[in-house]
């Protein structure tokens, strides 16, 4: 499950990063329009599509509690929410960017083809968010191969449109610049259209998590509970999209030269985290899976692998990343100076990257929990009183540049990960399993649970669901038919073991 969430989160990920290596062979300010714009649309799309991440918790902890009509209802209100707020950040796109784009640069070229890029990025807004919705249901029913495939085929439209708009081709001259966002746009509207054909018209994988819609379901108990996971993860990541705009606008004054630079560097960094982001996504929703169907000390094991995994791979990517040294920030720009500026902060960028790993794997465990008041208050805090200080300081005032950009950036990870490590220490797992066993409404097991249970055994808890199958919590003992209190008493057994192995 782990990979196929990475590919498909690198597969998002990749659009932003095919514009910006087919506008970087355009020029410097092409690389820095696009970089200032996104850095700016980002702020008001961060809080809506981060709002939605919400269901990683609700529809985990929901099919794991095994109430797959609740399951449905958290990706309704999802859907709901996110349409109506996709209206205020497609104005957002297309009325603030140029105020902005003029307070973080004196160069109208490239004022002015930032307000260009934003306006037609707007278009993408509103499928963006579905789909995010969609695939954040569809993952935690353990529905992984059409997401991975619909996201890997994003990725050759969007660069196929990219060459065609931008450069042309069969005797069509391209539209330049404004072809790069029109490719980002088609590919946003290609996923949530080529999901929903797939999974929902074609397969019917949603029916055994959907009781059609109901807006009656919308009851303000639940938009209550969806809204205190929802509205702190919201908060957190305008605010960290603001201070990443407030580090866009240090490098605004140290030149076009390093705006470009840092959006190289940046789009390096979200593509390595999109690759090792799969384990700390599939480690969020089998806590949350796990949780919801109260087993505590299962979901406490499962976090400590999933953190063990996700260490393993992110030092094997940073050391590749040290190995391939220039040859990857060429796929971005051909321009040597631009090239070796990103050299000098290649040091602390890969340890950056290797803290931020841990620390957001961690957050993850505490998300699914429902813990995010604190995940949110410590980013929030240790990027403004930490990460900007830094930056400002050492790049602006001391005069080491895109480093000390880097530089606050690693100072801020460490303060969130120590934090992180110290509640989550504390936690009481068992607590966590009953707040959320009590939020998704389940009741308790009967024998026909166990006989629809028994059907799945031969499933893995990681595999990944086939036709209209998805995998459900089964059962560690043998075949035959288990009651609820025999399958409990294995269940224990088995964790039990699990966590002596674990403390030796």
């Amino acid at each position: 499950m782990a990979l196929q969430v990475s590919l498909s989160t690198f597969a998002r990920i990749a659009l932003t990063a095919v514009d910006s290596a087919f506008l970087g062979h355009l020029g410097t300010s092409s690389l820095a329009a696009a970089s200032l714009a996104s850095t700016w649309t980002y702020v008001a799309l961060a809080g809506v599509w981060c709002g939605a991440t919400a269901l990683i918790t609700l529809c985990g902890q929901a099919w794991g509690a095994k109430n797959g009509v609740l399951t449905g209802v958290w990706l309704q209100i999802g859907i709901a929410l996110v349409t109506v707020l996709s209206v205020p950040v497609m104005a957002w796109y297309c009325w603030c960017i140029g105020f902005l784009l003029e307070l973080s640069t004196d160069d109208n070229e490239v004022v002015q083809l930032g307000v260009r890029f934003a306006r037609i990025l707007s278009l993408s807004v509103w499928p963006s968010l579905v789909y995010i919705c969609l695939r954040l249901y569809f993952q935690s029913m353990g529905i992984m191969t059409p997401i991975t495939v619909v996201g890997m085929l994003s990725i050759g439209l969007a660069v196929a449109a990219n060459y065609v708009l931008v450069f042309g081709a069969y005797g069509f001259g391209g539209f330049g610049f404004d072809g790069s966002p029109m490719a980002t746009v088609i590919a946003a509207w290609f996923q949530p259209i080529a999901l929903v054909a797939y999974c929902i018209f074609f397969k019917k994988m949603h029916l055994q998590a959907w009781g059609g819609w109901d807006f009656a379901s919308f009851t303000p108990d639940r938009l209550q509970v969806f809204l205190k996971i929802a509205t702190p993860l919201a908060a957190n990541n305008v605010m960290s999209s603001l201070a990443s705009s407030a580090l866009a606008l240090i490098a605004a004054k140290l030149g076009s030269e390093v705006i470009a630079a840092n959006a190289v560097v940046g789009g390096l960094w979200s593509l390595l985290w999109a690759l090792f982001w799969g384990f700390g996504s599939a480690t969020q929703i089998r806590v949350a899976n796990l949780l919801g169907a109260n087993r505590p000390n299962a979901a406490r094991v499962l976090a400590f692998l999933g953190f063990s995994c996700t260490v393993a791979t992110v030092s094997a990517l940073a050391i590749a990343t040290f190995l391939l040294r220039e040859s990857l920030f060429h796929l971005y720009s051909t321009d040597d100076t631009l090239v070796q500026m990103c050299m000098l902060a290649q040091p602390i960028f890969i340890t950056g990257y290797m803290i931020e790993s841990m620390e957001i794997l961690i957050s993850s465990v505490l998300a699914a929990m429902g813990e995010v008041r604190v995940t949110a208050w410590t980013s929030s805090l240790s990027v403004w009183l930490v990460g900007i200080p830094s930056a400002y300081v050492g790049g602006i005032v001391l005069g080491f540049g895109l480093r000390a950009l880097w530089f606050g950036v690693c100072a801020m990870e460490v303060v969130k990960l120590l934090v992180f490590a110290l509640v989550l220490l504390r936690v009481d797992w068992t607590a966590m399993a009953r707040r959320a066993v009590k939020n998704m409404e389940t009741n308790s097991a009967n024998e026909s649970d166990v006989e629809t249970e028994s059907l799945h055994v031969a499933m893995s808890e990681g595999g990944v669901a086939t036709g209209n199958a998805a995998p459900v919590m089964s059962s560690p003992a043998a075949l035959e038919l288990l009651t609820p209190s025999r399958r409990k008493q294995q269940w224990d057994q088995v964790e039990d073991q699990l966590v002596s192995a674990c403390q030796v």
